[in-house]
């Protein structure tokens, strides 16, 4: 499961730890299971939660 960092409130250009892309605002997210915290993009933080909602797939 994947949760925003909300103490690091610091959000900084560079490129997203997901895609890539340089952007102009990254949000630290953190991995529980890895035990990471990366620093991602708005599309690519809205599609983490989309795979944690459809953690089983879109049918199961």
């Amino acid at each position: 499961m994947s949760t925003v960092c909300s103490d690091n409130e610091t959000a900084t250009a560079g490129c997203c730890a997901d895609c890539g892309q340089v952007v102009l605002r990254r949000t630290p997210l953190s991995d529980e299971q890895s035990k990471t915290v990366r620093a991602v993009c708005i599309r690519c933080l809205v599609f983490a939660y989309q795979r944690r909602q459809f953690e089983s797939g879109c049918c199961g």
